[in-house]
């Protein structure tokens, strides 16, 4: 048989689960691999892209770089070149636990044998997602939602997300809240449609969004779940990104008694309110043994490098240092988001009035309209290719209605700057265009 006619006996040369991620474009990647590619700079770059879109915090460069290449943080011996426990080392877990103690205010002291670390937050989902739903089960989220989690849970668990819509296509409040009606109706639409629902996640603070779950509302779900037998994903990776005066933060970790305690797992990691997160540091607390065990194993598939896990370990022991920083960065990205609402809102746009996180939510309802993504993904592309600016769309983040766009207002504050003055420029000429 010739070569070809045993090729289209075989069909391709991957596997069936590899077919289905082949031609995956990532959106949030792809934009931030062009912004990196051609990136600005005020005196190098001027027409560079500016990078607004991507969820990082550089407020406090000047502060973190100093503390984690110090001697005492970052070194590198032959000990540090050897094989360790795939889930995370003691020195990490036991820095990681004081701090979620310390700071997210737990009931009782975190353990840390019921830590399991991996390579960031996204491996977390990862093989949450793997170990929680079969394929083509289904995971609760309200929408809108950071877009890698569809991703996360989809592209190798292959457990689909099925939306709680907080912004529903016909609402036109400015600032809709998640409530446990919407959980409830979320998940009876689910079951009407004969799917199998195993867990709901919540990420609180919210992205984009930035809303902060009362305690009550985080009972009334935990409560929900319960009585259905679903498993609660508690992602609090912002938690310490919380705006002064805002509402409190109730980490899940702070509830005295929970219906069903083995049924939530909560995620934290150092990328956002820390800022480091080329070092990919992400941790699942979970109290459920089985899981526990299962978590362990695949954790040997997303292992952090022992250095880099030794710089995270020494970076996080100092307390006291800490608070410091804590407090300096809660004030920094307070004052940065005043700033960059009463810009935007002296251009005429309607802003969500956040509570935390690193985003403005906007309304370009008014620029772009709200009957088509594709009037969405126009104004998109001209912000793109007209500003060499880039804000996240909302379609990619799930949201029902078009024409919200999520902007982060935590990237370096010189670009951001600069940003927003190329943002309230495109919009004038794209009013000319249409």
């Amino acid at each position: 048989m010739a070569t070809d006619e045993k090729k289209s006996v075989r069909g391709t040369d991957i596997s069936k689960r590899a077919e289905v991620i082949r031609n995956w474009e990532d959106f949030l990647n792809k934009y931030m691999g062009i912004c990196n590619a051609d990136e600005y700079d005020e005196v190098k770059n001027p027409n560079g892209y500016i990078n607004l879109g991507t969820a990082v915090n550089n407020m406090c460069r000047d502060i973190i770089v100093p503390r984690l290449t110090s001697p005492h943080v970052w070194e590198c011996n032959l000990d540090l070149l050897q094989y360790r426990e795939g889930y995370g080392i003691l020195k990490l877990r036991k820095a990681l636990a004081t701090v979620m103690t310390e700071f997210l205010c737990t009931h009782e002291p975190v353990d840390p044998e019921d830590l399991i670390c991996v390579v960031g937050v996204t491996a977390c989902l990862d093989i949450l997602a793997h170990c929680l739903a079969d394929p083509g089960e289904v995971i609760l989220a309200p929408t809108p939602i950071y877009g890698r989690i569809y991703t996360d849970f989809m592209q190798r668990a292959e457990v689909k997300l099925w939306p709680i819509p907080i912004i529903s296509k016909e609402n036109d409040e400015l600032s809709p809240i998640l409530n446990i009606e919407k959980v409830k109706k979320a998940y009876e639409d689910a079951i009407s449609q004969k799917q199998v629902v195993k867990a709901l996640i919540l990420l609180n603070p919210s992205n984009p969004l930035g809303d902060i779950y009362s305690s009550e509302l985080l009972m009334d779900i935990f409560t929900f779940c319960n009585e259905h037998d679903l498993h609660v994903i508690m992602d609090e990776v912002y938690a310490l990104s919380i705006f002064n005066g805002s509402p409190e933060f109730h980490s899940a970790l702070k509830f005295p008694t929970l219906p069903n305690k083995n049924k939530l797992h909560v995620l934290y990691g150092i990328s956002k309110d820390f800022g480091i997160a080329g070092l990919r540091i992400g941790a699942i607390h979970t109290r459920c043994k089985p899981l526990k065990n299962c978590l362990r194993q695949l954790s040997f598939f997303h292992d952090i490098p022992f250095p880099v896990m030794d710089i995270a370990a020494k970076f996080l022991e100092d307390l006291d240092w800490l608070k410091k920083y804590l407090s300096i960065n809660r004030q920094r990205i307070t004052d940065k988001f005043k700033e960059s609402l009463d810009y935007c809102r002296r251009m005429g746009l309607n802003v969500r009035a956040s509570a935390g996180g690193f985003f403005l939510w906007l309304d370009f309802r008014p620029i772009c309209g709200s009957s088509s993504f594709e009037q969405e993904r126009d104004f998109f592309l001209y912000l793109i290719e007209k500003a060499h600016l880039y804000i996240v769309p909302g379609e990619e983040l799930f949201c029902a209605q078009p024409g919200w766009f999520r902007l982060t207002f935590t990237a370096n504050p010189d670009h951001v700057n600069a940003g927003l003055k190329r943002l309230e420029e495109a919009i004038k000429n794209y009013s000319k265009k249409v």
